[in-house]
């Protein structure tokens, strides 16, 4: 396991290196935010972060994977940051790429052409609360734009005040419930866009990955980070 994750380091370092910048997602733009936690999650006690009623300003990146040109349809992602969730400097990060809000389809990751009518996961199990899921993010319905391009359509949405997605938590199997509304906001200007960073270990009380592949993905991202200029 240690071998295999200093090669994803370098790996990670060396293609962040010849792009400039991230070595995956590297096309995106930021967004403020806000996260309502909502009362179906007391189901989830022990995880610190759910309390029924609490709020929690957010910082969202909505990103395309492997920066290939739009229309073309690509793993799109939204990060999520709740700065000092836990106290100063201790945010907690959900970090979710296009997918299928479906039994055991949550577990594998789609290439899309819209942020606005897809759902997304984090494919990758966390443990919340003492039991075994993945997070969702879906998008509430709404009048939007299906022109195929992902971040104008998206930037045309948010404007509208109205853009919302729902967190939501499931096993493999069964259907997933939602523990929290994310109300998207105003867009951050370019040069802080660039300077957000996530990390799917930034966690905290009672939420915290699990598995073999979620272990690897820390050295990644540390990688790509080191090989950024």
């Amino acid at each position: 396991m240690d071998q295999l994750g200093s090669f994803l380091a370098a790996v990670f370092r060396l293609l962040a290196r010849v792009r400039g910048g991230r070595a995956l997602h590297p096309v995106g733009v930021g967004y403020r935010g806000r996260l309502e936690i909502t009362p179906a999650a007391r189901r989830w006690a022990g995880a610190r972060l759910l309390v029924p009623g609490a709020g929690h300003d957010a910082l969202v990146r909505f990103s395309r994977g492997a920066g290939l040109p739009e229309p073309l349809p690509d793993a799109l992602g939204v990060a999520v940051r709740l700065p000092d969730a836990y106290g100063p400097g201790r945010p907690q990060d959900f970090l979710a790429t296009s997918s299928a809000d479906l039994p055991l389809a949550r577990r594998l990751l789609f290439p899309a052409r819209s942020f606005l009518h897809r759902s997304f996961s984090s494919a990758l199990p966390y443990r919340v609360g003492g039991r075994r899921v993945v997070t969702v993010l879906r998008p509430r319905p709404g009048p939007w734009p299906r022109t195929g391009r992902a971040l104008a359509d998206l930037a045309a949405a948010a404007a509208t005040g109205g853009l919302a997605y729902e967190l939501r938590l499931a096993g493999s199997l069964g259907r997933s419930r939602t523990v929290a509304v994310l109300t998207v906001g105003d867009p951050l200007d370019p040069a802080a866009s660039r300077e957000l960073r996530f990390d799917p270990w930034a966690s905290g009380d009672g939420i915290v990955p699990v598995g073999r592949l979620n272990r690897l993905r820390r050295p990644s991202y540390h990688g790509s980070r080191r090989g950024r200029p």
